[in-house]
């Protein structure tokens, strides 16, 4: 027997080793791929790439005639990455073009530059950039930019205690006021992207697109921007004048409910830096609360009238007001003798209110004022609204009943005072306040149309007309006096209410005057509430300070605005002449300069408003495509900080135009887009872009670009 060839040995030897090694090959694929599969896998993403959020677009916040109040603009961070600049020459001209776009000092930049090395430093945030800036900047590889959004109002301190603020710094989100409490609108919905890594940290890959973001809603408001810088205004001139600590204003449409101006002291000056008084931004008409003193009597009036405990007719004696255990008096101690019920509602006859509700029964009344609203949330969506005081009549003392009737021992807010009062202007429907309008897509179209909501009948027709009849003789002959005016009948209540701190019982010589009015009496349009906090001296009594700030809130509105146009009756208000037909379309002038946006406005017949003489557009009102009057106005809001390096001279596409990036644009925007630049669209669909040919950054080819859109589905999916 021959024995075995050494060779094969070996050669069976290193099978064996080869087929083991396959194995352990094959069982560590298996550990890899399945066992620790998701281990694996999390640690390369870890290492090739980051999920990061793409911030979606907060909705805008506009007035009843489309001014933006406040506005979600694109701007920019922009850095250098020091790995990238190797070549001296691009580097002094990088920096003479980041001086230019910065419009600072190029030896600041250089020194930021040169401090970080190769790292890469941000030298600024929040910068807008036209078009034609971002492809200057493009030109140069060290030159990062990553979008980002910032808030804008274009009206600064105006309504800045209803509006608020809203401001997210990445780690978290601060807001107040309606850009607080609307932000289920608003805020939209974040989407979740892919950023690719390189070995070279300065280099970018782009990302991928996980989950696309859902902008927010914009909205529409009943706010009138021209009724609140009114209102703002002539209250600052009241707290200073009356010597108040603080004070509001309350202008309502009574026939919707519609808050038209909302002001509240102390005031937003500026929303430039801090401001260390916090009650800025906290607005008195809806969530500070105080007894109304003889405002109040007009729903006591109401509710005596209405259960027939009195008439029109009915005498007291208003002298003598010892209620055996209490004692109630007349402003000033008035001694009027009789009175009858118009009289005395006209003088504000504590003593007649008080003796005249004790032929009216205790749940009555309370019924009464529950049915107008006191004590009760008004349901608008501002936060920390109060609900005011109203307690049922199981908890009232043997004083309650006639202190009540005069406006004590009750508290209400000044929203659920001219909420009131717009019952008895508009014929006696207790309507639902309403702060929004519409609700916007972000494609600007209308998603939702918010009606005016009646929420009850509280009084029939001719007691309101009787009512509104009770406050003309205040204006024409009482304590209202100093608010009428020869061109329009006013109707009105004021009050000079004590005023309790810290509920040890009425301060002496603090008191909060008001003044509830509305006009035209004959068919009423607006319903003013003016309050003062503690005026000074004798400006303590409504009739002198309260009244004179509603009389020139009246006067400025008038002169200024179209509310009170051609008013009914033989006494009429300013008349304004008839604005022009609609036949001019307003060009869009996004993103151009202010000199070459005027330019544009020029030629198509209309005037820019506004005194800017430099700055990029960010938004303009009327919106482009709108038809308006020629010499109609164009209100810009303009970047302030950066200017177009362009004139219009310069606008337009050349074989050199590089393709921006058009991707998440509407239909509207990326035309409008396009026609700045010159170039052509093609568009594969409707929408939002999708995907783009040619990419952005590259030359565009032919004057022509290629965009493939998507759509969103009524469930809000994407087509």
């Amino acid at each position: 027997m021959n024995p075995a060839h050494p060779g094969r040995g070996r050669l069976r030897f290193l099978q064996v080793g080869v087929l083991v090694l396959g194995l352990l090959l094959a069982g560590r694929v298996v550990q890899i791929q399945i066992i620790q599969h998701d281990r694996y896998a999390a640690t390369a993403n870890h290492q090739w790439g980051q999920q990061i959020p793409i911030d979606a677009v907060r909705g805008n916040l506009y007035d009843r005639e489309g001014r933006a109040l406040a506005l979600s603009v694109r701007t920019w961070r922009l850095g250098v990455a020091g790995s990238l600049l190797n070549d001296r020459t691009k580097k002094a001209e990088m920096i003479e073009v980041l001086s230019h776009l910065l419009q600072r000092d190029p030896q600041d930049i250089e020194h930021r530059i040169d401090d970080a090395g190769r790292k890469h430093v941000v030298l600024a945030t929040g910068v807008v950039l036209s078009l034609e800036q971002m492809q200057e900047a493009g030109r140069y590889r060290a030159i990062t930019l990553e979008d980002e959004r910032a808030r804008v109002y274009p009206f600064d301190g105006v309504a800045g205690a209803l509006i608020g603020f809203y401001r997210n710094d990445g780690a978290e989100v601060h807001a107040t006021g309606l850009e607080y409490s609307l932000g289920g609108y608003l805020d939209g919905r974040a989407g979740l992207a892919q950023k690719l890594a390189a070995a070279d940290p300065a280099r970018h890959l782009g990302r991928i697109v996980l989950e696309e973001a859902h902008h927010g809603q914009s909205l529409e408001l009943t706010i009138d921007e021209r009724l609140q810088e009114i209102s703002e205004k002539r209250l600052a001139d009241a707290v200073e004048q009356y010597g108040a600590i603080g004070g509001s204003v309350l202008i309502l449409q009574p026939s919707t409910g519609d808050v038209l101006a909302a002001a509240s002291w102390p005031l937003l000056p500026t929303r430039a830096g801090r401001h260390p008084d916090l009650a800025v931004w906290n607005n008195r008409n809806f969530s500070s609360m105080y007894e109304p003193g003889s405002v109040f009597k007009i729903f006591t009036l109401a509710s005596m009238l209405r259960h027939g405990a009195i008439d029109t007719a009915t005498v007291f004696d208003c002298t003598n007001g010892d209620f055996g255990s209490f004692t109630i008096r007349n402003d000033e101690g008035h001694s009027y003798g009789d009175l009858p019920l118009m009289r005395a509602f006209s003088k504000s006859s504590n003593i007649y209110f008080a003796r005249a509700v004790g032929n009216l029964a205790a749940d009555e009344l309370y019924r009464d004022l529950v049915h107008f609203g006191f004590g009760q949330t008004t349901g608008l969506p501002y936060p920390g609204q109060q609900d005011g005081i109203l307690k049922p009549p199981v908890s009232w003392s043997g004083r309650s009943k006639p202190t009540i009737a005069i406006g004590q021992e009750v508290a209400a807010t000044p929203l659920q005072l001219g909420l009131a009062v717009c019952a008895v202007a508009n014929g006696g429907n207790l309507m639902a306040p309403r702060l929004v309008r519409r609700v916007l897509n972000p494609d600007g179209t209308v998603a939702e149309e918010r009606q005016a909501a009646v929420l009850h009948r509280v009084l029939a027709e001719p007691l309101a007309e009787l009512l509104r009849e009770a406050m003309a003789r205040v204006v024409r002959e009482g304590t209202g006096r100093g608010a009428q005016v020869d061109w329009i009948t006013i109707g009105g209540k004021t009050g000079t209410a004590q005023k309790s701190r810290d509920g040890f019982g009425y301060t002496p010589g603090a008191y909060i005057a008001s003044f509830a009015g509305l006009l035209p009496v004959e068919q009423p349009r607006l319903v003013i509430l003016t309050v003062l906090d503690e005026p000074v001296g004798s400006y303590h009594y409504a009739a002198q300070s309260a009244v004179p700030l509603f009389r020139e809130i009246v006067e400025d509105i008038k002169n200024t605005t179209r509310w009170l146009v051609d008013v009914p009756g033989q006494r009429t208000g300013y008349l304004a002449a008839a604005a022009p037909e609609p036949t001019v379309a307003v060009p869009d002038v996004l993103y151009l300069s202010v000199a070459s946006a005027a330019q544009r406005l020029g030629a198509a017949g209309l005037v820019l408003a506004g005194a800017e003489k430099s700055g990029v557009v960010v938004q303009q009102v009327p919106a482009a495509g709108t038809r308006t009057g020629a010499g109609s106005l164009v209100t810009l809001t303009v970047s302030r900080r950066f200017e177009a390096p362009v004139s219009a001279s310069q606008e337009g596409a050349t074989a050199e135009t590089l393709c921006p990036d058009f991707t998440g644009l509407s239909n509207r925007q990326a035309r409008s887009l396009a026609a700045r630049l010159g170039v052509a669209l093609q568009m594969d669909g409707a929408g939002y872009v999708r995907e783009q040919d040619p990419a952005p950054g590259q030359k565009i080819e032919q004057l022509s670009v290629r965009l493939r859109m998507r759509s969103v589905t009524g469930d809000g999916t994407w087509n």
